[in-house]
């Protein structure tokens, strides 16, 4: 089992770093094309998408890698259907609420009012390559999870350096270009499920299963992603765009950490399943303490190469967003450990505890914002982040601790 696991992990962990190339690439192309106001205002554009992608999204994909493991094909295929229509018609109640509500959202993000309809477009292109992404993952098939990511992202780069450099379309430009491969993607990823004999006749038959799965996880995903992004809007407001140019820097660099630990978390949830299915705690305790300690030592390894990375990736005159780095970095330690406790939840179906949880914490984490930004500047919403996550992460690690004791405690 550490053999597969292994070479899964090198496979996502090398899927993962390349298509991570891609802002890392597009960063120094960016910062010559844009000034850094267009910068954070492209920044809070994609933050808006993945705000609003979760509400399109319902949480489908995670549903689906669960059953993968519990429905026979008969009946995943039902479940699949089912789930892609749960999602359209979020989509087209989200596309009434923003035509109606355009302007208003306009003016608050500060963007052209045709942009909000177009984020909802948006968010909905990320659905079909979710779905296909996870069950490529539950198959354990990391050569077709790589060759459909990693076309994904070689058109979404040469695309977007067409429209941003050579048209000069600007922060429209990368959006252009990243979403109209996802569309392409989208249609050619639905072709797959169904030569994979995944989508059948429209039914509705698993709407309350996934419905009570995905829902809860709606404010769990939106409140992680205020976690994750609603610092760009504080430091927008008090601070102004230039900053969260220089702050999205910083976190695009220390993201090598959930680059590393998504990777794992991608190859190691299959295998985590199966186990927990048949109640061999034993493997999953002492795997889960080896990914443990695989993740400080690359923690570690990226502070002290911190030099070498902004050198490579960050023109010199973006070397100030170093001052974020380390509290970045911290925080991304905390969510990854966070990943290898959380799947248990997610196996349990605890899914309302999570969302719970995660309102809670992302409550907190707007709150900490709000006060240390005022208190010591930009650098303030990069504490906020840590302590939110070692928070999120203490919790999260004391329930898992009492459902093996209870559910798993004679193996």
């Amino acid at each position: 089992m550490l053999k597969l696991l292994s070479k899964n992990i090198f496979i996502y962990g090398g899927v993962n770093a390349l298509k991570s190339l891609v802002p890392l690439l597009m960063l120094p192309i960016l910062t010559k094309h844009l000034t850094l106001a267009d910068y954070g205002v492209l920044s809070i554009v994609e933050t808006s998408i993945l705000f609003i992608t979760p509400f399109v999204l319902l949480n489908i994909h995670a549903a689906i890698n669960i059953e993968y493991f519990k429905l026979e094909q008969v009946e995943l295929k039902k479940y699949i259907t089912n789930a892609f229509m749960l999602s359209l018609i979020a989509f087209l109640m989200l596309i009434v609420t923003a035509s109606i509500f355009g302007e208003y959202f306009a003016s608050l993000l500060g963007i052209e009012s045709s942009l909000v309809v177009l984020m909802v477009v948006f968010a909905m292109l990320r659905v079909v390559s979710s779905v296909l992404l996870g069950v490529y993952q539950s198959r354990q098939e990391p050569i077709k999870f790589a060759l459909f990511t990693l076309s994904q992202t070689l058109f979404d780069f040469v695309l977007s350096y067409v429209f941003v450099v050579i048209y000069k379309y600007g922060y429209i430009g990368r959006l252009e270009g990243m979403y109209s491969i996802y569309g392409i993607f989208s249609l050619f990823g639905l072709y797959i499920l169904m030569k994979m004999d995944y989508l059948g006749k429209i039914t509705f038959k698993y709407t309350k299963d996934i419905l009570h799965f995905g829902l809860p996880l709606i404010p769990h995903a939106v409140s992680g992603t205020i976690m994750a992004m609603s610092d760009r809007y504080f430091i927008s407001y008090f601070e102004g765009n230039e900053q969260v140019g220089l702050y999205t820097v910083a976190y695009q660099i220390s993201a090598l950490m959930l680059l590393v630990s998504m990777s794992v978390n991608q190859a190691w949830s299959p295998m985590l399943f199966r186990l927990l299915k048949n109640k061999n705690i034993v493997h999953v305790k002492k795997i889960t303490l080896l990914l443990f300690v695989l993740f400080i030592f690359t923690a570690v390894s990226i502070y002290f190469l911190q030099n070498i990375l902004f050198s490579i990736f960050v023109n010199e005159n973006f070397y100030s967003a170093k001052e974020y780095f380390g509290w970045l970095l911290l925080g991304f330690v905390f969510q990854s450990l966070y990943f290898l406790v959380t799947n248990l939840l997610f196996f349990e179906k605890k899914t309302k505890f999570l969302a719970t949880l995660t309102i809670t914490a992302a409550l907190i984490n707007i709150m900490l914002n709000y006060l240390l930004i005022q208190e010591f500047g930009t650098i303030g919403v990069a504490y906020a982040t840590a302590i939110t996550w070692f928070l999120f992460l203490v919790v999260v690690f004391l329930l898992t601790i009492k459902i093996i004791k209870v559910k798993y405690a004679n193996n």
